[in-house]
């Protein structure tokens, strides 16, 4: 599986924890831009992005406003060559505090961004669209004459 990632306004240099299945691909400041391949076997996926080691003193408030403030925000996700898009949308943030945060790719205070999905991630792209949309009822017809088209060109392909 290939995940890509891309993050922006990274202010102040926060650290970050990126986890798919409890799997740790990286620690440490948060890029702008993350690429990282790995073995994904499992079916069922959960994609963790964990703000880290942000401090109170990391927030600078004057006159009951934030100034400024250690935070970042997620900007896309690709999953083997997939734009997540709007599905990025599907996720929770649940900070530290205990506070849950649905559709929040805000990472302010220090917790969790969760991301749950299935491989092959084209079939839950698919599936979830139609899930949420109601707008395509042969989304499954789809699927397969695509994952058969790919393996059409692959053996004609030169390798």
């Amino acid at each position: 599986m290939k995940l890509q990632l891309t993050f922006k306004n990274i202010v102040d240099s926060p650290h970050c924890v990126i986890r798919m299945n409890n799997q740790e691909l990286y620690r440490g400041g948060v890029p702008a831009d993350f690429l990282n391949n790995f073995e994904q076997l499992e079916s069922d996926c959960v994609l963790i992005i964990e703000h880290i080691n942000k401090q109170p003193s990391d927030t600078i408030v004057k006159d009951g406003t934030i100034i400024r403030d250690r935070s970042f925000e997620l900007d896309q996700i690709v999953i083997d060559g997939y734009d997540l898009e709007e599905l990025k949308w599907t996720s929770e943030f649940r900070a530290q505090d205990g506070a849950v945060y649905a559709s929040c790719l805000f990472f302010g205070p220090n917790g969790e961004f969760v991301l749950k999905f299935s491989n092959p991630v084209l079939r839950w792209l698919l599936k979830t669209r139609h899930e949420k949309n109601n707008n395509d009822p042969h989304w499954e017809e789809d699927y397969n004459y695509y994952q058969q088209a790919c393996k059409t060109l692959q053996q004609i392909s030169p390798q």
